[in-house]
Order: C-alpha cells, then sequence, then structure tokens
C-alpha cells in the first residue's frame, strides 16, 4: 500500500467544514492533506447550491470567502433580517468554488479529489491515519491529528467511535434534497404575486426598489410559502407526488435565475440503496415542482427548467458522542460555555422526520459551542467538526446549518494545528489556547466572558 505522506493534519471531508477546517490548519502553521471522495469543492455550498447561510457567519474562513465572492460581484455579504432573526452571506456557487480554489491554494493546502477513506489507521485507541482507495489502488496517509469533516461520520465510524442516529422515540431523521434551478422567471409578476396572497407566505424578502427589471431581484429574492397554493392545486386535480407542504425559493446570480428547494425523501442516507433511490426520486419530485410553478405562480409561464444540484443534499445521518453532547435545551436556552468555542445563531431549522411539514424557530442571543463536543468519546488523536458533531436530535437542527459547521471548523483547524506543534492530542490541548486565536480573528465564543 503506498505512502502519500506524513502530515500534521488531515481533513477527510472537502465541504464548506472540511475547507473551513483545512485553511485554517494550514495558515496556523500545519502541513495538510484534504481529502474529498467527490470531484467537487464546497460539497453542499457549491454542489449544492446551498447558497444562503442560515445564520450569522463568524469571522473566519468562511466569512472571507463569502467577502471574496462578493468582489467578484457573486455575493451580497450584508446582514439581512428574517422572521427568525438575521443571517448573512448569500452567493452564487460557482463564484464560490472560485474563491475556495484560490483561497486553498494560497493556503498551500495539499487536496487529494476522488479518494474513498475505506479505513482509520490506528495505534491503540490513537487514530494516525487513514486508508484511502483511488483511482491507483489502496493508499495510505498519516497525521499527527485527523479531523472528521465528512458530514456522515465516516472516519469516526471506521475508528471505533460510538455515535447517536435519529430522534430517541423513533429513530426518524431529517429527510434529503437537493436544490433545483430554473431560468427566464418574470420576477417582478413573482414578486406580485406573492404580495398579493400574504396569508400563503411564511417568509418574503423583496428588495427595495425592485420593480420590472430582473436585475433588481439578483441574489436577493426569497420566500417560503405557497402551502395553500398547493393544497388547492391538489384538490384542483395536479399530482403533487413531493412529501412537503410548501417550498422555498430564492433569487441566484443570473437575471431571472431562481434557486428552488422543494423535494424531500425520507430514509437513512448510510444505506446505499436508500440514497441512490433519493438520487433519482429528487429529480422526479423537482419535475412536479416545476410544473406546479409553471400552471399556478405567475412569472413563472415562460420558465425553462435549468438543472438539478449535483450534490445530494443529505440532512442528517450519525451524530459522533462527544465529551459534551450539546442539548436541544442548550440551544433554546442561549448557553454559554467555559469552553465554548464560537457562538451560533443558526435557528432550529426541522424538516420534519417522517413527515411533511417543517418550522424555523429563532434562538435569539445563540448558544456556545463547546470544544468538548470536538472530542469523540474513547478516541484520541481525532476530531470532529460540522454535521456529526456531539449533539442530540434536538440541537442537530440548529448545528447542522452552515453557520455552526463553519464554527466548529475553525476551531478544530485551529486545534489541529496546535496539536502537532505540542505534539500532543486535541484533548490534552487546553480549550482556551483555541479560544485565543479564535478571539484574535473576531469570532465572539459564546463562553459567557
Amino acid at each position: 500500500m503506498e505512502h502519500l505522506g506524513d502530515y500534521d493534519t488531515i481533513v477527510v471531508g472537502a465541504g464548506v467544514t472540511g475547507i473551513v477546517a483545512s485553511v485554517a490548519a494550514a495558515r496556523a502553521g500545519a502541513r495538510v492533506l484534504l481529502v474529498e471522495s467527490s470531484g467537487i469543492l464546497g460539497g453542499l455550498i457549491t454542489g449544492g447550491r446551498l447558497t444562503k447561510p442560515t445564520g450569522i457567519v463568524q469571522p473566519g474562513v468562511y466569512l472571507e470567502l463569502i467577502e471574496r465572492a462578493a468582489a467578484y460581484g457573486g455575493a451580497d455579504p450584508n446582514v439581512q433580517a428574517s422572521h427568525w432573526g438575521t443571517y448573512s452571506g448569500v452567493f452564487d456557487t460557482e463564484v464560490m468554488q472560485r474563491v475556495i480554489i484560490e483561497t486553498i491554494e494560497e493556503a498551500g493546502v495539499e487536496v487529494l479529489l476522488f479518494a474513498h477513506v475505506t479505513g482509520a489507521i490506528k495505534e491503540g485507541d490513537r487514530v494516525r491515519g487513514i486508508e484511502l482507495h483511488t483511482k491507483a489502488g489502496p493508499q495510505l496517509a498519516t497525521a499527527t491529528t485527523v479531523i472528521d469533516a465528512s458530514g456522515d461520520g465516516d472516519l469516526a465510524a471506521l475508528a471505533g467511535v460510538d455515535f447517536m442516529y435519529g430522534r430517541p422515540e423513533d429513530g426518524h431523521v431529517q429527510p434529503m434534497t437537493s436544490y433545483f434551478r430554473i431560468l427566464n422567471v418574470r420576477f417582478s409578476e413573482l414578486a406580485q404575486d406573492c404580495r398579493d396572497h400574504p396569508a400563503d407566505m411564511r417568509e418574503l424578502v423583496i428588495p427595495d426598489g425592485a420593480d420590472q427589471n430582473n436585475d433588481d431581484y439578483v441574489l436577493k429574492f426569497y420566500m417560503a410559502g405557497f402551502e395553500q397554493r398547493i393544497a388547492d392545486a391538489r384538490a384542483d386535480g395536479f399530482d403533487w407526488i413531493i412529501p412537503k407542504t410548501h417550498l422555498h425559493m430564492k433569487a441566484g446570480l443570473l437575471p431571472g435565475e431562481l434557486n428552488v428547494n422543494a423535494t424531500r425523501v425520507q430514509g437513512n442516507a448510510l444505506d446505499p440503496w436508500t440514497r441512490t433511490k433519493a438520487a433519482i426520486e429528487v429529480r422526479k419530485q423537482a419535475y412536479c415542482a416545476f410544473d406546479f410553478l409553471r400552471k399556478y405562480v405567475r412569472g413563472m409561464e415562460s420558465a425553462i427548467f435549468l438543472d438539478v444540484a449535483p450534490v445530494l443534499g443529505v440532512r442528517e445521518t450519525r451524530r459522533i458522542e462527544g465529551d459534551y453532547v450539546l442539548t436541544e435545551n442548550d440551544v433554546r436556552s442561549e448557553a454559554r460555555f467555559a469552553d465554548a468555542i464560537g457562538l451560533s445563531n443558526a435557528p432550529l431549522d426541522i424538516h420534519e422526520p417522517g413527515g411533511e411539514g417543517g418550522a424555523m424557530i429563532g434562538v435569539n442571543s445563540g448558544y456556545g459551542i463547546p470544544y468538548r463536543c470536538l472530542l469523540p468519546r474513547g478516541v484520541e488523536g481525532l476530531l470532529i467538526a460540522g454535521r456529526c458533531l456531539s449533539v442530540d436530535s434536538g440541537a442537530f437542527a440548529s448545528t447542522r446549518n452552515t453557520p455552526a459547521c463553519a464554527i466548529t471548523a475553525q476551531a478544530a483547524g485551529i486545534a489541529a494545528a496546535e496539536c502537532a506543534r505540542r505534539n500532543i492530542t486535541p484533548r490534552e490541548l487546553p480549550a482556551d489556547i483555541v479560544q485565543k486565536a479564535l478571539s484574535e480573528i473576531g469570532t465572539s465564543l459564546g463562553d459567557g466572558a
């Protein structure tokens, strides 16, 4: 088996979490290998068209990416208000891909795409590296510290870490989805249709001064709703095959471009047959939603179906059991922790597991995320960041959102570099060393200080 090299830090997964963690570690002086099974950098924020952060993006790599995209004319970094709280940093996917490439190259991160992690290299209870399978066959890489940013906790599971899955009462998880994109939308008519039906809107954002020109709506228009419209269409005989009662739509960078989130597939995304079925089913549902929009919504009469996002939106799978399990009560009560590594105001964003409904519940000033949530129980040399964080099923509805994922990623990257410098494990690293580095870049820690 070929040895690719010995690194300070290996990061598994190149979604937003892996990008942030690898750049943060490299900037802190670590030699970093970033490994990704697909050929796409950015994961859901690029290939999945998840371009509207649900919450305020804290200072760090993610915010820098958004600001760089804005400099290219491909993002709106301003803070926006919602009924549940505030968020920032709407962007275009391809511009984001561009600035990710620029940023990781400037940081000196080594990137290996099309590489599937097949095993964890361990010495006793300590992770020392990863086994990979590539087109060249089996390979391995070693490191002082490894960060699991895979979303599904794949490496942690291979390393024998205990994990949680689904709601305690029934085991159900939040459903899978995919955005789809349409062109040639007449935004002024769509906006007026939404205004004319306020009771059917869960949320509506129309930019001030927007008129007949589609340019006025670029990266700014957003709506969630049409629950009554969908119900009326079904009563009218329309074959609505989607197990969801409403939809979300946001303007893209192209004038007349609309990104739609309407699809929903329930099931365990860790099962390959279920995941395959979902990838096909979301397309069938996207075609259904497009037909609905063309028939029942003004401004859509001449719309053109462009594409379905190439990366399947998996919302929930494994949650690692860490030294601390963040709870829904912590999130709702604006908890503060002495070892907090970031303050998250991401709402409880719930797509009903096993059902058709959903809810967005604000968390006011936000809650701190403890460093201990990054430390998997019983295993050394491994940090967890992003969606597979150590949280309960209720808290997960908030921490799965990209601003919270980026908070944990920034901390994990810094911690990994510091561990390499000191030749210690993440559990041996005092949290205040990470906190100091985060404070220096302007991060609000959520430590109650």
